[in-house]
């Protein structure tokens, strides 16, 4: 507005003069007239403006209202998502351990039918023998044959510890098949423990999934709000507009490093699912936790920083220009030198300045397929360097105020694919990450 009210103010002025050079003072009364009607016309146009600021401040109360209601929707689904992932860790713990003692059953079932097996052949075969030698022959005519007490002792030895060899095979195989009963028993007590847990699990994944599409919808709605709030406050736009100012030698070097980066992360998450038994038995600790470090998520992706949770995704009110301005990311309040953790697995593809960003991280992602880059800004430290492999969870730098910042804390973007400018295949990050 103020451009066309300059613009049309620049025409007057050069009819204005056009005309003086040809006219007398009667023509001069009428230009100024035409000019003063231009000018109170202009006037009551930016009353019009004003009224319209007014009314649209009132809508834009309102969809941040809207906006903080669908916040703590958002807040309170995630927090029954990390729930369920951990039960889903949980259950696939108990599936795996109990796989393991079904494995050693079976294991110690086959040598116990093994033992009774052979044990069986030995006493058919005791009683063979007694039927060739015609069954007449018994411990007592033995003892009687005897042709001396020397020897006589020496038969009774003998006789003692046949009897005794005899006993201890008929407890031991009355034992072991007490044993092989009571452990087939506790198999099939196993086996069915292990379907328990698979409906459990199938129970719980299917919940999960409701639980993302209920998270997806309401980012979808909050993203609406603030769609309209942004065309809302178009009207009061000004000439001024920050521009990240990025040569296109670097923005072409940045893409050309994040593609080579994405093949390396595409490998390492192949790697990872192979490995993803192994992994599952990895325990998170819970000490020394704080809100300043949050607790590593169950799933693809977590939280890159604790704090106070400052600034959504969408249109807002710069805080340095105090003009309107879409924000690309999420804002994360905290102190200086607050440890920043990778999103998710990737490789590390940018760790410089990079112009009102201050000091960035960006870290190319391989999930299931689809490439992802994070990207961590207004950084105080960077403690990693590009092709460094990191882990979800792992600490990559600390929050800062470098760049155009008001105060330490770290903004965080996600885009899908490689990164090649704030605004380019920028997503909403709490459609990944948790509040």
């Amino acid at each position: 507005m103020r451009k066309q009210s300059k613009w049309v103010l620049r025409v007057f002025a050069l009819a204005t003069t056009g005309a003086l050079l040809f006219t007398g003072p009667s023509a001069l009364a009428n230009s100024l007239s035409d000019l003063k009607s231009q000018q109170k016309e202009l006037e009551q146009k930016k009353q019009s403006i004003n009224s319209n600021i007014k009314e649209t401040e009132g809508k834009i109360d309102q969809n941040e209202t809207k906006i903080d209601q669908i916040m703590a929707q958002i807040q309170a689904l995630d927090t029954e998502i990390i729930t369920t992932e951990d039960k889903i860790s949980k259950v696939l713990n108990e599936i795996e351990q109990t796989t393991t003692e079904i494995e050693k059953l079976h294991a110690s079932i086959a040598e116990l039918e093994r033992k009774i097996e052979e044990r069986d052949e030995l006493l058919k075969e005791r009683i063979r023998a007694v039927q060739v030698s015609g069954g007449s022959v018994s411990y007592l005519d033995v003892l009687l044959g005897a042709n001396s007490f020397i020897d006589f002792i020496d038969r009774f030895s003998a006789v003692n510890t046949l009897m005794e060899a005899d006993r201890t095979i008929l407890k031991e195989q009355a034992e072991d098949k007490k044993q092989l009963e009571e452990q087939k028993a506790t198999l099939e007590k196993k086996l069915q423990e292990q379907e328990d847990s698979k409906a459990k699990l199938v129970n719980l994944k299917a919940s999960l999934d409701s639980q993302k599409a209920s998270k997806g919808n309401l980012v979808d709605q909050l993203e609406a709000e603030q769609q309209k709030l942004q065309a809302d406050k178009k009207v009061m736009e000004s000439e001024y507009e920050e521009v990240l100012d990025l040569s296109a030698e670097v923005t072409n070097k940045i893409v050309a490093e994040q593609k080579r980066q994405e093949e390396i992360a595409r490998k390492l998450a192949e790697e990872k699912k192979r490995k993803e038994a192994e992994a599952r038995k990895r325990q998170q600790s819970a000490s020394g936790s704080s809100t300043a470090i949050p607790s590593v998520s169950s799933g693809d992706w977590t939280r890159p920083a604790g704090g106070r949770f400052t600034s959504g995704y969408g249109y807002r009110i710069h805080p340095i220009f105090g003009k309107g301005k879409m924000h690309y990311g999420v804002d994360f309040a905290n102190p200086t030198g607050t440890p920043i953790m990778s999103a998710a697995d990737g490789v590390v593809s940018y760790a410089s300045p990079l112009s009102t960003y201050g000091n960035v991280i960006m870290v190319t992602h391989s999930i299931d397929g689809q490439t992802y880059t994070s990207l961590y800004a207004h950084l105080s430290s960077i403690k990693v360097s590009v092709g460094q492999a990191v882990s979800k969870g792992e600490t990559i730098g600390a929050v800062g105020t470098t760049g155009n910042s008001t105060g330490p804390h770290l903004h965080f973007e996600i885009h899908l694919g490689t990164w090649s400018g704030m605004a380019s295949n920028s997503v909403n990050p709490l459609r990944y990450i948790s509040l």
